[in-house]
């Protein structure tokens, strides 16, 4: 007697065939999917929590590749024992990790052409169990309760894993960067014409996480000033409040000059836990002008690199608004600047802390523009000099100009900060007289973050 297959199909040849090859295409698909966004963030993802996210995708695109193989001999002969069990769990792991992308793009708010695929996915993962439960596979599995429960349990990992990942860790550890301004000990000129200020800037990470410098800028900047016995009238008050941030009761100030101004560090440099970007400024002062006071100060602007990066380019990117000859050419987004003024700017694209995330979230940019305002009427600064100011973004768009609310930038971990002291002229005079030779800077000045 011939050996009979073990299964006799009825007679639709063609409608079997269609079924394995759409059931076939959507494992491939997935698999694929997960093959890319596993390797990338095994090997590449910013936490480690993402790296072992990245393992388990790769783990479960080799489980829905073994179902596309299995799925020849199942919607065939059946002559493999398991290959029923091995097409349910390729479709679980579809199910279940093509579930976890939507939520994931539903959640994060942001449109990418990757929800269709989520979609498409979603309607062939409905399918696809619709037509395994109608060919009775349950029935066909020798411990169908043990495969439910390592897709529970699977499901429950992978679920806990994502959240500790992409939640806990970026969110629960510190970022420690001590940043402070503050004067040395001055020295004076030969001549006695000129006072030489040293200005420490101080910006370290003391802490565990590492991060990426978005933008820094420190600024030496003289006012002249005129004391009132009587002291100043309540316009003035309000005055000084909304120029400078600050007013003091017998002091009136005039408009400000810049007598220096830089950067600390480079943007797009990345600080690791232990490096310092510190460094040590000396300004020169003319003696010999109506300027009675003197403040160091420093913005900077940073983002946590566990939570994402910036691009290769951004350290290339810089551009500036005037042409070799020094003339203006181009302006600023009127949110960063009045028209005619000049500036210079770093930008480029910011990735997330796993590829997973930059599929289900729209692509933004960071941009950090450091400007030279020139001179208007009521300006809080001197006629034909400027007081440079930085700004710091993250848009949805390479120019800047639909910049992300706080809530939406706070993924990122960015965060500016900005610090600044201030000496009269007859206190560093002093301290000129006085501070022996070699004496390090004070440790005075205030912070602020933002």
């Amino acid at each position: 007697m011939k050996n009979q297959p073990l299964v006799v199909w009825p007679d639709h040849p063609w409608r079997r065939r269609a079924t394995a090859v759409v059931m076939a295409l959507g494992l491939l698909t997935s698999a694929g999917v997960l093959s890319y966004v596993g390797i990338k963030d095994a090997f590449n993802a910013l936490a480690y929590g993402g790296r072992v996210m990245g393992a388990i995708f790769m783990a479960a695109a080799l489980v829905e590749m073994v179902a596309a193989l299995a799925l020849w001999d199942y919607w065939r002969k059946r002559v493999l024992r398991y290959s029923g069990e091995a097409v349910l769990m390729g479709v679980g792991s579809v199910t279940g990790t093509n579930l976890m992308f939507l939520v994931i793009q539903i959640e994060g708010g942001d449109y990418t052409r990757f929800l269709w695929l989520w979609i498409g996915l979603g309607i062939w993962s409905a399918w696809a169990l619709w037509t395994l439960t109608r060919q009775k596979i349950w029935q066909k599995i020798p411990n169908p309760k043990s495969v439910a429960i390592s897709a529970v349990v699977s499901g429950i990992v992978g679920t806990a894993g994502l959240t500790y990942s992409q939640m806990y860790v970026p969110y629960s550890t510190p970022v420690k960067v001590p940043f402070g301004v503050s004067f040395g000990s001055p020295t004076m000129s030969a001549d006695g014409a000129v006072l030489h200020v040293p200005a420490h800037i101080e910006f370290r990470n003391t802490g565990s996480v590492r991060i990426f410098v978005v933008g820094t800028m420190w600024k030496v900047t003289g006012y002249p000033t005129k004391f009132r016995t009587e002291g100043n009238s309540m316009s003035d008050l309000k005055k000084q409040l909304s120029e400078y941030g600050g007013t003091l009761r017998h002091v009136t100030y005039s408009p400000s000059h810049m007598l220096g101004t830089g950067n600390v560090g480079s943007p797009g440099d990345a600080l690791d836990p232990g490096d310092d970007f510190s460094t040590d400024v000396t300004v020169d002062l003319p003696l010999r002008s109506d300027i009675g006071r003197v403040e160091v100060s420093a913005d900077i602007s940073y983002i946590r690199a566990d939570r994402c990066k910036l691009g290769n380019s951004y350290k290339a990117s810089a551009e500036n608004s005037w042409d070799t000859k020094g003339k203006h050419t181009r302006d600023a987004p009127k949110w960063v600047a009045q028209p005619g003024n000049d500036f210079y700017r770093h930008h480029s694209r910011i990735y997330r802390s796993s590829e997973m995330l930059n599929l289900t979230h729209a692509g933004d940019y960071a941009t950090a523009w450091w400007v030279l305002p020139q001179w208007w009427e009521e300006a809080p600064f001197a006629k034909g000099d400027t007081d440079p100011y930085m700004t710091v973004s993250i848009s949805r768009d390479p120019e800047g100009e639909q910049f992300l609310s706080d809530p939406e930038q706070e993924p990122y971990g960015m965060k500016t900060m900005w610090t600044g002291t201030d000496r009269t002229i007859a206190q560093l005079l002093q301290a000129a007289k006085k501070a022996p030779a070699g004496t390090g800077p004070d440790r005075g000045g205030n912070s602020r973050q933002e």
